[in-house]
């Protein structure tokens, strides 16, 4: 009797195995042919010259070396990119605080307008970039202004010239990234959610102004949130891609990104090696950036559990 027990577990267990494997087997094969496999050969493609039609060829650390002397292009592209993320990131994350901020008052039709200002984090990609363009052209007026320096000009204000300027070519592309703030509602408004009322209620009994209330109690409250949002917008701001490659300056070096950079030297220049050690050089770059800003977030991030 206890020998047909075991076997009996022993059956029903192979079965649930055999189950186990075959639920998990499509993620494995996912995981392996769309991230493990590319990951690791792009590390091996970094220490070869391969043009895609020849044999890949053995170079060592040569790519590497011919980066770091390449000021024109390479170094030119990484300011562009921390430029964008030093402006681009509390820019977002200030905006879509004061936003949420704004909608999560309890009024009547406030769903309709966050709706409304979530929509735009919807419609994104190339169409919306080209409808920008059009907004953005440069021009003073007599039908030759975009829609936003025109509107510029109703008001005596001449408009800045936007892509064909060295200066207002890489805030044009941050502008531009801006357009889909209101996504960031869907962080924003349960963390404001979250801040106890009876809290801010004692701080307004104490004669607390608004200002006051947000500071001391709310902020502390939602800095897990701030955290969230400040690492997203880094590791984002460093693979900007689509914003600089669709609406670059009238000179690309005004614009480019690492990203747009390893795109040219990858599908225009087929230097499939070169770009695998800017992809690697970018990875390293975000890798040491987050782990920072997590050693660094011990000091300021509150969290309830502490």
């Amino acid at each position: 009797m206890m020998a047909k027990t075991k076997q009996v577990y022993s059956s029903i267990s192979k079965h649930e195995k055999r189950n186990f494997w075959i639920y998990i087997s499509p993620w494995i094969i996912g995981f392996l042919a769309f991230t493990a496999i590319p990951f690791f050969s792009s590390l091996a493609l970094s220490f070869m010259q391969w043009d895609i039609i020849t044999p890949p060829k053995w170079v060592g650390f040569d790519n590497y070396k011919e980066l770091m002397e390449d000021k024109i292009y390479f170094w030119n592209a990484l300011r562009n990119t921390i430029f964008y993320a030093l402006v681009g990131v509390p820019l977002s994350v200030t905006l879509g605080l004061l936003l949420s901020i704004m909608l999560s008052k309890e009024i009547k039709g406030i769903n309709a307008f966050r709706i409304i200002f979530y929509l735009p984090a919807v419609f994104g990609g190339v169409a919306v970039l080209m409808l920008w363009s059009y907004l953005l052209y440069p021009g003073t007026g007599n039908g030759d202004a975009g829609l936003i320096n025109a509107a510029l000009g109703w008001f005596g204000i001449e408009g800045p010239g936007w892509s064909q300027s060295e200066f207002w070519s890489k805030p044009a592309v941050i502008l531009v990234g801006l357009w889909g703030v209101g996504g960031s509602m869907m962080i924003w408004l349960p963390a404001l959610a979250g801040v106890p009322k009876e809290l801010l209620e004692a701080a307004e009994i104490d004669g607390a102004s608004r200002w006051r209330k947000f500071w001391s109690v709310s902020f502390p409250l939602i800095t897990p949130a701030i955290f969230f949002q400040v690492t997203m917008g880094i590791i984002g701001s460093f693979q900007i891609f689509m914003e600089p490659k669709i609406m670059p300056g009238n000179q690309k070096a005004w614009t480019d990104s690492l990203m747009v950079n390893l795109f040219d030297n990858a599908f225009t220049f087929y230097k499939m090696g070169y770009a695998s050690a800017i992809a690697w050089i970018l990875f390293i770059m975000i890798m040491v950036l987050t782990v920072i800003n997590l050693v660094v977030s011990k000091r300021w991030v509150y969290y309830e559990s502490n």
